[in-house]
């Protein structure tokens, strides 16, 4: 079979195309993804805590351990013949799906000279549950592809950027990184380990509220995730606002050091 054809459902191995459709008549369902990099999964505990944490958030338990994970990952990169990917772990009911999602990430040119964002006035209304939210993911699908963007930060009802519709979102000034509170965003592991870092190498961090209309007071900015890692902001365009960012901020630079550094570490590269 071709390539990222295999998934595995409940333990088995099986052809894709017979449960795309399935799955993609869900309305909701709880999901992980996790990347693989020549066939290990990156920060693997972190991602099981979080998902035991929203299979717990809907009532659902999880079985899932460490070794399991690392096994069933094994299986599905032999079966596929693909070392590095995200995987998705989509569950609902009684069902349990994993598979490659033949995950794009950003080029060197991306890192060095920053993305566009965009702003979309929405809100994640159980941020610290991971469960697929289509309208929200359809609306920021629309503006990214409409104007060229990499991203959108979500506005909430307070007119105060929270997070990404993907990612977390970290901004800077004179040297300190600044970011959302915990409560309000979607805990993501990428988010956690550049927090963990900055921590470990004094680099100073703030969690405060983040007024859209203060979005031009930043030196710099950067987004989080499982694919972009920390990728620098080039601009945020905002309505008819055009917010420029410096993409060689030396804290900015220095933060995406010491996660690449973080990333080494857990691989034992």
């Amino acid at each position: 079979m071709n390539e990222r054809n295999i998934v595995i459902v409940n333990g088995n191995l099986c052809d894709a195309s017979e449960y795309d459709a399935l799955i993609n008549s869900q309305e909701a369902y709880a999901y992980e993804v996790i990347r693989v990099i020549e066939g290990k999964p990156l920060f693997l505990e972190d991602h099981l805590e979080r998902l035991k944490n929203t299979l717990a958030g809907i009532g659902m338990q999880c079985d899932f351990t460490a070794e399991s994970l690392r096994a069933d990952f094994g299986r599905l990169c032999t079966a596929n013949g693909v070392s590095s990917d995200n995987v998705k772990i989509i569950i609902w009911e009684d069902t349990v799906c994993m598979m490659f999602t033949g995950a794009t990430y950003p080029s060197e040119e991306m890192y060095r000279d920053g993305v566009g964002v965009g702003v979309l006035a929405a809100v994640r209304e159980n941020p610290q549950v991971k469960i697929s939210n289509f309208w929200l993911r359809e609306f920021a699908n629309r503006m990214i592809a409409e104007n060229g963007f990499f991203e959108v930060m979500l506005a909430n009802r307070k007119d105060c950027i929270t997070e990404g519709s993907r990612s977390n979102m970290f901004f800077i000034k004179d040297g300190v990184v600044v970011t959302s509170p915990a409560e309000g965003v979607l805990l993501g592991i990428t988010r956690k380990r550049i927090i963990s870092v900055c921590e470990e190498s004094r680099v100073p961090i703030e969690y405060r509220e983040i007024p859209r209309k203060d979005l031009g007071d930043f030196d710099a900015a950067f987004i989080s995730g499982t694919s972009p890692n920390v990728l620098p902001i080039r601009f945020v365009k905002d309505e008819d606002r055009m917010i420029e960012y410096d993409v060689n901020d030396g804290t900015l630079r220095r933060v995406m050091a010491l996660y690449d550094s973080e990333i080494a570490g857990y691989l034992g590269c």
